[in-house]
């Protein structure tokens, strides 16, 4: 034991003192929350949404044998879109035809033989019945010819062509879809907290969005058309559409737009948000999730708030800040909740 301890010691006498140096402190910009901007106005990113797009598919299933129109095309209500082989339906209707025709002579000849009692009532019946059955059945092969050709319900352009010729079909399968050309849908994203001010009577006429689109000069007036009532799954926000009349150089779907209320006259309160640079803000792993870091005592601290809005200066906060509130604005990734934090460039 003695001999043991005696290694040990001189061992230890051998090692080198290792100096710990002190990690430098982190160095983080900050940015002091200004007073909240208030506003009349609110504007909103916005897109032109196809009007009405509508799915159009055959009732039947078959081999398409011809599409007659592109993406892009204008159409007329009622026009033919698309063709399916009809040669098994054509001799259906050929079939269904003659039968109809042997049904109706057989009923004839019936009557006349039982004016003269040679058949009973019952034998009569029985012909009649097959005629109305051959009807029924003639008028459902005319149905399936009809069936053959798939037309446009309105007029409007071609939104998309999804078959091609000699493909397969099945009843309800999309072959082509449309959209009213003479109406501009816009779709703007709003968050619980704008949607939780809008009045009842928010839509009502006194009040019309303004829109201005891209590629386009001048401000047009839209009316309300519906919004969801349920959070979007991706991007938890909901969705209100507006609507106005086509204008002569035509607003294309997928075109940007600038979208303009009134708060007052929507009887909505006037929109108060903190400006805040992108710097300052953090997302977190939920979408429309994100956080800022307040310099409290010298320690950083992790809040949440609402971004509203994302603009070509930074972000609008409507809630989780307040005037004056002190934000780390540079090396977020590395700040932990309660870092000390020494180094503070103002």
């Amino acid at each position: 034991m003695p001999l043991t301890l005696a290694c040990v010691s001189v061992l230890a006498a051998c090692m080198p003192e290792v100096e710990h140096r002190q990690s430098a402190p982190l160095m983080v910009d900050t940015f002091t929350v200004a007073e909240a901007a208030e506003s009349q106005f609110r504007n909103f990113n916005a897109m032109v949404m196809p009007a009405e797009l509508t799915p159009l598919a055959f009732r039947l299933e078959g081999e398409i044998a011809s599409i007659l129109v592109k993406e892009g095309d204008k159409v007329e209500k009622g026009q033919v879109v698309a063709i399916l082989d009809d040669s098994k339906s054509k001799q259906q209707l050929i079939d269904a035809q003659v039968r109809f025709e042997l049904a109706l002579k057989q009923a004839k000849r019936g009557e006349e033989l039982k004016s003269n009692k040679m058949i009973s009532s019952a034998e009569l019946d029985e012909l009649q019945a097959s005629l109305q059955l051959a009807e029924a059945n003639l008028g459902l092969a005319k149905s399936s010819m009809r069936y053959m050709r798939l037309k446009a319900p309105f007029g409007g352009i071609i939104s998309s062509v999804d078959k091609k010729k000699f493909e397969n079909v099945t009843p309800g399968e999309q072959v082509v879809s449309i959209y009213q050309d003479d109406q501009v849908y816009v779709k703007i994203e709003v968050s619980d907290s704008v949607l939780a001010m809008l009045s009842p009577n928010s839509h009502a006429q006194k009040n019309q969005p303004t829109a201005i689109f891209s590629g386009h000069e001048g401000r047009y007036s839209l009316s309300y058309l519906e919004h969801t009532s349920e959070l979007h799954p991706s991007s938890q926000t909901y969705q209100v559409w507006l609507k106005m009349a086509q204008i002569d150089k035509k607003v294309l779907p997928g075109t940007s737009a600038k979208v303009t209320v009134d708060l007052i006259k929507a009887g909505l309160n006037t929109h108060q948000a903190y400006q805040l640079p992108m710097t300052a803000i953090d997302s977190g792993r939920e979408t429309q999730s994100f956080h800022v870091w307040k310099l409290e005592d010298g320690a950083a601290h992790r809040y949440p708030i609402t971004v509203d809005q994302i603009t070509g200066t930074g972000a609008l906060v409507a809630a989780g800040l307040t005037e004056g509130d002190v934000l780390i604005n540079s090396n977020l990734r590395k700040l932990r909740e309660g870092m000390e934090i020494k180094g503070v460039k103002q």
